[in-house]
């Protein structure tokens, strides 16, 4: 899956700039980037990020910390979602997948809701499937 479109395509392409899609498009690739920032490799914002690695270091007692982790994150940095909520799906497995939910604020959006899977790697990185 692509990351979607960047903001000099969406400038050059005015009349498609508030296509109901991209306000999901949108947090899809910020949700990525936020949750595969590192803590403190955010030069705007330093306090940005989350060390995953450490985190993972002592799974699974680490899980409720990774939850509030990702829930955190996304209710400071993806400020179009509200009411995020974050807990964890299929425990059987040996992945670690997460589900995240949410309001979008955009009334302009598709839709009014926004829910995704994510799978948390070994390594500290977040697939967002």
């Amino acid at each position: 899956m692509g990351i979607g479109r960047g903001l000099l395509q969406r400038i050059s392409a005015p009349e498609e700039r508030h296509r109901a899609g991209d306000v999901s498009e949108a947090i899809l690739v910020n949700l990525t980037s936020i949750l595969n920032t590192h803590e403190g490799d955010g030069f705007t914002c330093p306090d940005m990020g989350c060390d995953f690695v450490e985190l993972m270091s002592r799974w699974p007692t680490s899980e409720m910390d990774v939850i509030t982790a990702v829930q955190r994150s996304i209710s400071r940095y993806e400020t179009r979602l509200e009411h995020v909520q974050v807990r964890r799906i299929n425990r059987d497995s040996p992945r670690i997948e997460l589900e995240i939910t949410g309001r979008i604020r955009d009334p302009a959006a598709r839709a009014d809701r926004v829910r995704l899977q994510t799978e948390l790697t070994r390594s500290g990185h977040v697939n967002i499937v």
